[in-house]
């Protein structure tokens, strides 16, 4: 089978894209020892349908860290940021400290991850983060997940509201992609990267 010319940097150019992250927030406060890092969840310079990561369905993607200082004690979360057009008025909410995902990785295993952001109900799209542990869960968990998923791909995610589920299987292509939202937040939050 032959490739032209066009059609081999065509798939250079998306396998490129589909492996680009970069920083969306990094800012740290020293007066109160405060940090937020997230990955932006598109790909290029304007937010665009193909930057979904779901092959039915959009589906926007970020990973995260917040840490605090807490009666002395620096706390970590770890997290999914998730933006989902969805226009079904029927999916109900996805409620604080009720809703959940639950990952489906490559190695078969299953992660389920809480809500942590305020409640939203729209009708025609929902934003959401979701702690890297069950309710109930420890920042141990957390920490732990977020360390399994810089070299374990994510090929399912589905969405738990008050009223449906929703499944959405990740494009093969997205998967390595999702992975490389976990190392950037790692090497941000460690320090060598910027």
């Amino acid at each position: 089978m032959k490739l032209n010319l066009k059609a081999i940097i065509l798939l250079l150019l998306i396998s490129t894209a589909a492996s680009a992250q970069t920083i969306f927030v990094n800012h740290a406060d020293p007066a109160t020892g405060s940090r937020v890092v997230q990955t932006n969840n598109q790909i290029g310079p304007q937010l665009d349908m193909d930057d979904s990561i779901s092959k039915h369905g959009a589906l926007f993607f970020a990973a995260g860290y917040q840490s605090a200082t807490t009666a002395g004690k620096l706390v970590a979360t770890y997290y999914i940021d998730l933006n989902i057009i969805h226009n079904d008025n029927r999916l109900g909410c996805l409620r604080q400290l009720e809703s959940r995902i639950i990952l489906t990785l490559e190695d078969g295993t299953k992660m389920e991850c809480i809500q942590i952001s305020d409640s939203d109900c729209d009708k025609a799209a929902f934003h959401a983060v979701f702690a890297l542990m069950p309710k109930g869960g420890t920042t141990e968990t957390m920490k732990q997940n977020f360390e399994k998923l810089i070299n374990t791909g994510i090929t399912e995610i589905k969405v738990i509201t008050t009223e449906k589920e929703l499944d959405y299987k990740i494009k093969k292509d997205f998967v390595p992609y999702l992975k490389k939202h976990f190392a950037l937040i790692d090497k941000t939050v460690n320090g060598s990267a910027k």
